[in-house]
């Protein structure tokens, strides 16, 4: 059984650009580059695929900035709870 080949990241962009560029077949990236044709168009499709998610929601939020509004978001609350229980205490022991 032999090994399994590994593709970089900048590897696999290089031969789906060109690939979208058209200056090569799918069938001669595949020969030259010793790739399955089924592969390049699985790349194709993911990067293809990937792309639109940029474009999905214009000012979309990276996962680090949506938990960090989130954490903002719950600091509030809890900030608002704990004034609400300062209020209470003083007020039951009137």
């Amino acid at each position: 059984m032999g090994k399994k080949k590994v593709w970089s990241a900048e590897q696999k962009l290089t031969i789906v650009l060109t690939a979208l560029k058209e200056q090569q077949s799918i069938a001669e990236l595949s020969r030259q580059h010793g790739v399955a044709e089924s592969l390049i168009h699985k790349w194709k499709t993911q990067f293809l695929d990937h792309g639109k998610a940029a474009f999905k929601h214009g000012n979309a939020k990276t996962p680090d900035q949506a938990l960090a509004a989130e954490n903002e978001q719950l600091k509030k609350v809890l900030g608002e709870k704990v004034l609400e229980n300062e209020i209470l205490k003083k007020l039951s022991s009137l």
